[in-house]
């Protein structure tokens, strides 16, 4: 499987961006499980402390075109180690996903967030989508910063002062095809 991106860290540490599939499972479970609990907690809005197999079979089986999965993998001299998840799912609209973001901690700020998002956008924006939108914790600062260097508009939850919608338009010449909300 064609990577989506690739670039290397200043220490010479090589990754890459491609789409999930089902022999990612055990290092999936490996990053979910790897978060702390603050984490884990940010990432899916409530107490997880890991995945059933069924769960786990779903995000490494996403259905197409509904869903898109992307992993980041850092390419180490041990092997390769699944550093980052990032996928979106279609809502009834049709033009539009919610997206969730994970990455490890060990590899947070380094810009793996920035290109997992930006090859989201791109899948998205391929696949004809229009926008891109999830909840953020208002106190997860490090998530809203990275939003907004993505390019996404970070407004206050009109229900939920705990939360903060983010969001983002995504063009290409399909997405011309859904109307602005």
């Amino acid at each position: 499987m064609n990577p989506i991106d690739r670039w290397t860290l200043p220490d010479g540490t090589s990754l890459s961006i491609r789409p999930v599939r089902p022999q990612d499972a055990p290092q999936l479970e490996a990053l979910i499980t790897g978060l702390d609990r603050g984490d884990r907690w940010r990432r899916f809005h409530g107490a997880v402390n890991g995945v059933t197999p069924q769960q786990l079979r779903r995000m490494v089986t996403p259905h197409a075109p509904q869903q898109i999965a992307l992993v980041a993998n850092a390419h180490l001299p041990r092997g390769d180690a699944l550093v980052a998840d990032v996928r979106c799912a279609l809502d009834e609209t049709g033009c539009a996903a919610e997206f969730g973001l994970m990455v490890a901690s060990g590899w947070r700020r380094l810009g793996v967030g920035q290109h997992a998002m930006a090859a989201l956008q791109s899948a998205a924006a391929g696949l004809g989508l229009s926008w891109l939108y999830g909840s953020v914790r208002a106190d997860n600062l490090p998530m809203l910063a990275l939003m907004q260097r993505c390019g996404f508009l970070c407004t206050p939850h009109r229900g939920d002062a705990r939360l903060v919608v983010v969001e983002a338009r995504l063009t290409s010449v399909h997405s011309a095809l859904c109307p602005s909300p």
